[in-house]
């Protein structure tokens, strides 16, 4: 029996999941094509493209990714993929950045035979 995904998902990726659903309702929409047409162009059953405009966190993601593709949005996404749009994380990186490279103890150790 399938887990509910919803069971193990934070309310705020919830919340995101249903915007970023009725985005991909709304470019569909915009762009005049039903849903049995995009989802056969995104190689997916109609049951799952209604289900990521439900939102549903179900869904798995190459089939996310799929849907934006398919409307135009992948390229949102994208940039959110970009280590820039992570300024905590670009500190962090930062801060912990060796100033040299050190030999590993291994590299070292005198293999006299």
């Amino acid at each position: 029996m399938r887990r509910a995904e919803s069971n193990f998902v934070m309310p705020k990726a919830t919340e995101v999941a249903v915007r970023l659903g009725a985005a991909i309702r709304a470019a569909r929409l915009a762009r005049n094509v039903t849903q049995e047409n995009i989802a056969e162009r995104a190689r997916m059953s109609p049951l799952t493209w209604l289900k990521i405009e439900r939102g549903e966190v179900s869904v798995a993601m190459a089939s996310w990714l799929s849907a934006l593709e398919q409307v135009g949005l992948l390229s949102v996404l994208g940039a959110a993929a970009s280590p820039e749009a992570d300024p905590l994380g670009a500190a962090l990186r930062r801060e912990q950045a060796r100033a040299r490279a050190r030999p590993s103890p291994a590299a070292v150790a005198d293999f006299d035979f």
